[in-house]
């Protein structure tokens, strides 16, 4: 008996051929999470999967599952978003890798997550209309840390409790994943980010704020460079080992009159 066919909204994460005719997609799907599956035939399509399952895209998809378990079976493609210019303009590009390196780092085979489905497709779609995307991937990273259960501390100092205020100096730990006072910091040798009073409570409010409402938010050169610091670092600690995508950023930070290269203390 053939396998019943479903439909899923996914994003393409990542690519690969596979014998003369097949492609092996990977893809994260509101309704199923991260998957990977085969379409059989895509290199040679001329119908069901020309110019539709190419890395970033936002896709409606129809797949089975195969009875003894494995790759999933893609047999139709219809394009929602293209996301074209994510794949045309090379900073944007490089954001978008930074994007999709997290998911594939932080998501298992199979493992839903509606929140940052949609997170996801806010920042592509960000990034696609022309948003300023070094400060769309700061945002981007600071709720998806929240959204797999490492929310960074930014209300107390990790160490001694003080309050967070304009009057103590801070720095963010990515050991600790959180603010640590400079009294402490300074006591304890605790490597981290120095963050500037403003750049504190931007990242507060990116926190607490609807995602509908982030592009309200105002961010100089100096908050972007001290949080994503922060943020890379911190993303490097979690998951223990390098970004890889971060290179390519980085190698575009002077087009945006900024860098994400790490301020430490």
């Amino acid at each position: 008996m053939p396998a019943r066919s479903y439909e899923v909204e996914a994003i393409v994460l990542a690519t690969r051929d596979h014998g003369e005719a097949d492609l092996i997609v990977t893809f994260f799907s509101l309704e199923r999470g991260r998957a990977t599956g085969i379409a059989k035939g895509a290199k040679r399509s001329k119908r069901r999967f020309v110019n539709k399952l190419e890395i970033f895209s936002f896709l409606h998809l129809t797949c089975s599952d195969p009875a003894g378990g494995g790759l999933v079976f893609i047999h139709e493609a219809d394009l929602h978003t293209p996301f074209l210019r994510l794949r045309t303009d090379p900073p944007r590009y490089a954001t978008a890798s930074v994007v999709r390196e997290f998911l594939l780092l932080a998501l298992r085979e199979g493992e839903r997550d509606e929140t940052v489905f949609r997170l996801t497709l806010w920042a592509l779609h960000g990034l696609d209309t022309g948003s300023q995307r070094l400060s769309l991937l700061l945002l981007y990273l600071l709720r998806f840390y929240s959204a797999i259960g490492y929310r960074p501390v930014l209300e107390v100092c990790l160490t001694c409790g003080i309050k967070v205020s304009p009057s103590h100096g801070f720095v963010f730990s990515h050991l600790g994943g959180g603010l640590v006072c400079a009294s402490c910091a300074a006591a304890s040798g605790h490597p981290g980010t120095r963050l500037s009073p403003g750049s504190i409570r931007l990242m507060q409010s990116a926190l607490e704020l609807p995602l509908q409402k982030l592009h309200r938010l105002k961010l100089t050169n100096a908050m972007r460079q001290e949080c994503l610091a922060a943020l890379h670092l911190y993303g490097r600690h979690l998951f223990q080992r390098d970004i890889h995508s971060w290179v390519m950023l980085d190698s575009f930070g002077n087009r945006d009159g900024t860098t994400a290269r790490p301020v430490q203390t």
